[in-house]
Order: structure tokens, then sequence, then C-alpha cells
């Protein structure tokens, strides 16, 4: 690995780390209790020090003869596709994949539910939810659990390093088992909803290749403004992975936006969705968040959410769920305090 006369510096370690995105406060957060960086010095800690970065981080981390620590992203290894706005390079959104994958590797062990590939048909899963959820349509909690209850888990990926670019959500496929990380902090349950409904449409739809990741940074759906929409790359896989979770949450009714033309009272905005909603079978949340989205009326779309009751914020839910549904006796300490950190416990 290396030679007796080019000795691994801890500074020359995070400098090359902060080099590809990971500052060293963010990579030392990460780094267990008995971790000490005078390891370093020694082939066995350099060794241990590469292990804990591709466990935590998802790096492929070597140490060439100068002892320079040189740095593979595991997205390379793990056929990452990036579905990014045009302005966005791909190594922008490196870290955020880089993680999601690491951490949805070691959700697949804590998960108590086989998967099942699930059914390409939208009006069955449409009706296999609301018969699970006991609803009359397919919201945020009930969409969440047949995630977890379909051997899916869905994790919140909230650590990044500062002035990282972030991704919507993330779709992985680890030896044959999906995985969704949802990467944005909307607390209103209907922009979540989307986002998971389109990660779970590209899984359905076939869009990942084993050991795959998707990177999704935006989510046309729940894009605020004609800007953000305009520079958002729409190619064929995110068009059908839109159409699907549009299949799935508006009950196959693709065109109810017509029917909730431009409001001036969120009052009434919500109101009308929640009146339409009960009658078609679909969320109100939704309907209003596209509404929003027809009529470039977000701030009305907004204060209307606060009509439409939830217990606590959608990131809360995610952690409900992820407790409820793991089975954390399954991971060592360290695994377990990695995969808990990661998610903002």
């Amino acid at each position: 690995m290396r030679d007796s006369k080019t000795p691994i510096t801890v500074k020359a370690a995070f400098q090359s780390l902060q080099a590809a995105g990971y500052p060293r406060s963010f990579v030392t957060r990460f780094l267990p209790e008995w971790w000490d960086n005078s390891l370093l010095k020694t082939s066995a800690g350099a060794l241990q020090f590469a292990l804990i970065l591709q466990q935590r981080l998802g790096l492929d981390v070597k140490f060439g003869q100068d002892g320079v620590l040189c740095i593979q992203p595991q997205s390379n290894k793990t056929h990452t596709n990036f579905k990014r706005r045009i302005d966005t390079n791909v190594n922008e959104l490196n870290v955020a994949a880089n993680l999601g994958v690491a951490a949805a590797r070691i959700a697949v062990i804590t998960s108590q539910v086989p998967y099942k590939p699930l059914s390409c048909n939208p009006k069955l899963l449409y009706e296999n939810i609301l018969q699970l959820s006991g609803k009359n349509c397919v919201d945020y909690e009930g969409l969440l659990d047949f995630c977890w209850l379909s051997g899916i888990p869905v994790l919140f990926l909230k650590e990044m390093p500062r002035n990282t670019k972030r991704m919507t959500g993330m779709a992985v496929m680890v030896d044959g088992r999906p995985v969704i990380l949802l990467g944005f902090n909307y607390s209103q349950y209907a922009k979540q909803l989307f986002v998971l409904a389109h990660e779970l449409a590209h899984i359905v739809c076939g869009h990942l290749e084993n050991n795959g990741a998707l990177i999704d940074e935006e989510v046309s759906g729940i894009s605020e403004g004609l800007e953000g929409s305009a520079t958002i790359r729409k190619d064929r896989q995110e068009i059908e992975a839109d159409l699907f979770a549009l299949n799935i949450l508006r009950n196959g009714n693709i065109d109810v936006t017509d029917l909730i033309p431009r409001q001036t009272s969120s009052a009434v905005l919500a109101a009308t969705a929640i009146g339409i909603g009960a009658q078609m079978g679909i969320d109100a949340g939704h309907l209003i968040v596209s509404y929003a989205k027809e009529h470039d009326d977000w701030i009305r779309a907004s204060q209307a959410l606060n009509f439409i009751e939830q217990r606590v914020s959608a990131v809360e839910v995610l952690k409900e769920r992820f407790y409820l549904n793991s089975d954390l006796s399954r991971l060592g300490d360290e695994s377990k305090e990695y995969i808990l950190s990661v998610q903002g416990y």
C-alpha cells in the first residue's frame, strides 16, 4: 500500500477528502468513537480507515505508494443514473449518491419483510394500497406503509456536507433489494408523497439495474416556480415515472387539475381540494400541489396545505416508520449508530 519513506499524514488524508467534497468536520462526525487519527500512521490503521470510509461514506479509498489518499466514488461501481438539472454537473451529486448507496446497503439488513416485485399495473397498486391503509385515497402515510410492507425500506438522508448539492429522491437496488431515500426536509405530506410515488415508480418500471442507483436532483411535480421546472432534464424514464406516479395518486384520473380553476382564497382552495378528493379517491394535499404546479400559484397552495390536517411533520413520520419496521438488532453497534445518525436521529 505504501513504503516506510512515504508516511500517511492526517492532514494530507483529510485534504484529499475535502477536495472530493467531504469536509473534515463531516467525515469526523461519521467515524466510530474508538477511532484515533494517529492510527493512520500504521498500515493496519490506514486499511481500517479506508474500510470505514467505504462503509459509511460509500467511498473506495486507497493509499498510493506516495502516501496520498486516492478516492474512487462507489457510484462508479453501482451504475448510478443521475437525473439532474441542466446546470448541474454530475460530480456535484456524487456525495449524495455515495451516502445514499452506503445507507441503503445497511438498511436492507434491517428490513423485516422480504421484497417481492410489485405489479406494474398502477390501478392494481392503487387498490392494494387502499386495502392496506383502509382509506379512500393513496396518502403519504398509506404509501409509506405500503413500501415498507412490500420490503422496500424508505429512509431520510439528512446529514450532508454544507454547501453540497442535495437530491430530492433516490432509488437504490442492493442485491435485488430496492431502497428509497428522500433528501429534502419537506414538512408537508403532499410534497413527500409525490417524491415517494415517483421513486417507487422508478423501481416498478424497471429503471434500476441490480446494484444500481437512480438520483433525482429535482422532481418536477413539486418544483416551485417556472425557472426550476424549465431546467429539469425530462428523459423517457422521468416521463414514465411521473405518469406512473400520477396514475397511482390520482386513481387513474390524470387530468384532475382541470377541475380546480385558479383560486383567490387559500381556504376555498383547500375546501375545493378536500371535496374533489373525497369524490374521486385522491389525496387533497396532492390536488393542492397539482393546482400549484398547474397555475404557478405556490404561495396560495402552501397556505392551503395548512388547512390539511397532519399529525407531525413528514420527516418525523419517516423516522417513526423506520423504527417501526426495522430490526436494528441485526446490526452491530457501529452500523446502528451510523444508520440513525445519517437520518438525523
